[in-house]
């Protein structure tokens, strides 16, 4: 998830086509996956996980790797 944001910085990448790169295109729905692994890299990369400045949401369109 982290390669996908990271090769496209700056770049709105969809929950759908991060989904479809990272766990396939039987997953489309599960974007459930994409808050826990979110929450997740926050707290590891952050330095403050509830204010993020570099892995960013898009409220209802995806997230953006901001460097």
């Amino acid at each position: 998830m982290l390669e996908v944001l990271v090769r496209n910085r700056g770049k709105l990448i969809t929950h759908r086509r991060l989904l479809a790169e990272v766990w396939g295109p039987k997953h489309l729905s599960e974007t459930n996956y994409l808050r826990v692994y979110m929450a997740t890299l926050r707290r590891k990369l952050e330095d403050d996980p509830a204010r993020p400045r570099h892995l960013i949401t898009e409220p209802g369109m995806g997230y953006r790797f901001d460097p």
